[in-house]
């Protein structure tokens, strides 16, 4: 089985660095981590308190998800904080795990209910209760993660079709939703057989 992902970040209008940022590491045989990261206002100060999360996971491939937010935590205790979407995948078990802290999106085309949702939080200040969801997904499954400069409503979009490229479905969500007053990021990742 393999998997095919595609990206598309920008920092809001007037900003030349965003705040959001986005990891994608493969682990093992058949692990994937995917995060969407949100550091809280824009610019370079959102953007360093994005980038501490992004070390902890890089840093740490295939480690327990829970122990990843948890550190992330510690980490960016300095800074302004950050939101956080972890997503896990076991593309040998079909099973996927969903951590979040804050407002990152998550949508998952898939023939089953598949509904992540993330406890309200900010990583560096008020770590919640923290929520670990598994479920596991078919071939053709796409997850969507996405920060909140992306109005959700794409969900709806009868013209968006989940069939596309990854890359291509990137692009259109933040084409077509993503917000000129707010860093915006989408990560999506396709179950191939």
């Amino acid at each position: 089985m393999s998997v095919s992902w595609g990206s598309a970040c920008r920092p809001k209008e007037g900003q030349s660095v965003s705040g959001d940022a986005f990891v994608v590491e493969p682990f093992g045989a058949s692990g994937l981590q995917v995060a969407v990261i949100d550091g809280l206002g824009g610019g370079v100060e959102a953007a360093r308190a994005a980038e501490g999360a992004v070390a902890v996971i890089r840093g740490r491939p295939g480690g327990d998800p829970l122990e990843l937010i948890r550190q992330s935590h510690t980490a960016l205790h300095n800074t302004r904080g950050a939101v956080i979407g972890l997503l896990t995948l076991d593309t040998m078990q079909r099973s996927a795990t969903y951590i979040g802290v804050g407002n990152i999106g998550a949508q998952v085309y898939s023939r089953q209910p598949i509904k992540p949702i993330s406890k309200n939080g900010i990583l560096g200040y008020r770590l919640p209760q923290l929520l670990k969801l598994s479920y596991s997904y078919n071939f053709g499954d796409t997850f969507v993660l996405y920060s909140d400069g992306i109005s959700s409503r794409f969900s709806l979009d009868v013209q968006i079709h989940h069939a596309q490229p990854p890359q291509d479905l990137a692009d259109l969500i933040l084409n077509r939703y993503g917000k000129m007053n707010d860093d915006a990021t989408v990560v999506v990742v396709r179950i191939n057989e």
